[in-house]
């Protein structure tokens, strides 16, 4: 019996810790390394709008894929300066809605992920699609947006410097 409530109680400690919201923005920003010496950064948030698109997506610079983003996430990621296209998969089309940044060392930019729920223009019937686009946010109202945020920190992937 003793041996059944062990399991039992291990059983619930896991289904607990699985369901452990990872940290804020601002819990994690007095702990993130400064931007490495000849990188930039890039974060890449989105606001939690469930009426719009609970799903993850997949962000992009420079076609390479660097994670997903999910309703009420940012991550970061450090880059070679220069010019770096961010993209986002996404199911509609919408005009301009990958964005280019050209970065110095050491500079920070944040871009935004919009979703749009829509229709399918091209179906016969009535097919729901959801468009990303991506929005290049200014530091200071970034940093306000981001703060609630959950950070999303994973291993760099594609263009990233190593560090």
């Amino acid at each position: 019996m003793r041996a059944i409530a062990r399991r039992l109680f291990l059983l619930l400690a896991l289904a607990a810790a699985g369901c452990a919201e990872p940290p804020t923005f601002d819990q994690v920003a007095p702990s993130l390394p400064p931007v490495p010496p000849g990188a930039a950064r890039i974060f890449v948030y989105r606001d939690y709008e469930p009426y719009q698109s609970l799903s993850w997506v997949p962000a992009f610079i420079d076609g390479y894929n660097v994670g997903a983003v999910g309703p009420g996430h940012v991550i970061m990621r450090d880059v070679p300066p220069g010019t770096h296209d961010i993209a986002v998969a996404s199911q509609g089309l919408y005009p301009n809605q990958d964005k280019v940044v050209t970065l110095a060392p050491g500079q920070v930019a944040f871009a935004k992920i919009t979703s749009f729920k829509g229709l399918d223009p091209t179906a016969n019937r009535a097919v729901p699609l959801t468009t990303f686009v991506v929005t290049l946010v200014d530091p200071e109202t970034a940093r306000r947006e981001i703060g609630h945020l959950w950070y999303t920190a994973r291993r760099q992937k594609g263009p990233a410097v190593s560090g």
